[in-house]
């Protein structure tokens, strides 16, 4: 799924407890032996870095939660290469902030904010539209650092609150948000259907202050 298409990619859980501040545009910390973090704003020179991150992470993320006859529907294109393209196209739209986490140079993870499309956002409210990291570095705090630094841009571009969909069967994913404030607002939708088979989406949404609020 890339930028600009109807449904979002979804997002996986990541687990962590790691903190930091958010109040430049690139961050540098030390995460134990042999790990070293940057958080910065992402540019279309980084397509292709995030189009692998995105087609690891979905592919891993989300095996055993899409039944057979979806699959081809969520895990196509499985080549990172063909979805290079949508998100080059995706980076350079100035209202679409991502960021990704580099971990000793290399893109290890990203997080795209958008706003809210439709009546639904009002014009004060963010999505995070799409949270993916690289299956390397799972349960490191990426997926939390990455989640802190977009909210921060959600409050810097306005935003009073962000919300993000899940599918409904990734329970891992959903104890992620709620550990970080988001909670189901009771809004759902068929986020795909083919020969009566479909999966669902439930929405979640939380203020846009920091996690320390929560």
């Amino acid at each position: 799924m890339q930028c600009g298409d109807h449904a979002p990619p979804h997002f996986h859980a990541v687990y962590g407890e790691h903190r930091a501040s958010i109040d430049i545009d690139a961050i540098r910390r030390e995460d134990g032996p042999g790990m070293n973090v940057v958080l910065r704003r992402a540019d279309v020179g980084d397509a292709a870095a995030v189009a692998a991150v995105h087609a690891a992470s979905l592919l891993a993320s989300h095996r055993g939660l899409v039944p057979a006859p979806l699959a081809h529907l969520v895990f196509d294109p499985p080549a990172a290469a063909r979805r290079t393209p949508g998100w080059r196209r995706c980076l350079l739209r100035s209202r679409v902030d991502t960021v990704v986490a580099c971990v000793d140079g290399a893109v290890a993870g990203f997080c795209t904010l958008r706003a809210l499309p439709g009546a639904a956002g009002g014009g004060r409210s963010g999505e995070l539209w799409a949270l993916f990291v690289r299956p390397s570095h799972w349960r490191r705090g990426l997926g939390r650092l990455l989640c802190e630094r977009s909210l921060a841009d959600a409050r810097s571009r306005g935003f009073a609150e962000v919300a993000l969909w899940v599918l409904e069967p990734n329970e891992r994913a959903r104890r992620f948000y709620r550990a970080l404030g988001f909670r189901p607002d009771g809004e759902t939708r068929i986020f795909l259907e083919r020969a009566g088979v479909a999966l669902r989406d439930l929405r979640y949404r939380r203020t846009a202050g920091g996690l320390d609020e929560v």
